[in-house]
């Protein structure tokens, strides 16, 4: 049991590192949203760019609390995980892409 939680793992902090990585993607373009709506008089961009964000910050909050499942799982089957970051506490996914979109 405790290599599949391991491989379960692995997939579960690339799909994290891919957010992240979205979210960087989708924070450059807040900017492009907001000059597109300035030059057209409109919102429709804003308003679709924070549909996206909040979009992507549910994808991040439940991506955490799937990580947070996995822990759980580990914990009751007395297995460990992989340490990925080296002893320090590693940050959850929500608040990467909180930090990365500038709204925590």
């Amino acid at each position: 049991m405790s290599k599949d939680l391991r491989k379960e793992q692995i997939l579960l902090l690339r799909f994290e590192k891919q957010i992240a990585g979205l979210a960087a993607i989708l924070a450059a373009g807040g900017a492009a949203a907001k000059t597109v709506d300035g030059k057209i008089h409109a919102s429709e961009a804003s308003v679709a760019y924070a549909e996206v964000e909040a979009a992507l910050v549910n994808l991040a909050n439940v991506t955490a609390d799937a990580h947070d499942a996995l822990n759980a799982k580990a914990n009751s089957a007395g297995a460990h995980l992989l340490e990925t970051a080296g002893g320090i506490p590693k940050s959850s996914v929500s608040s990467t892409v909180a930090s990365i979109l500038g709204i925590g």
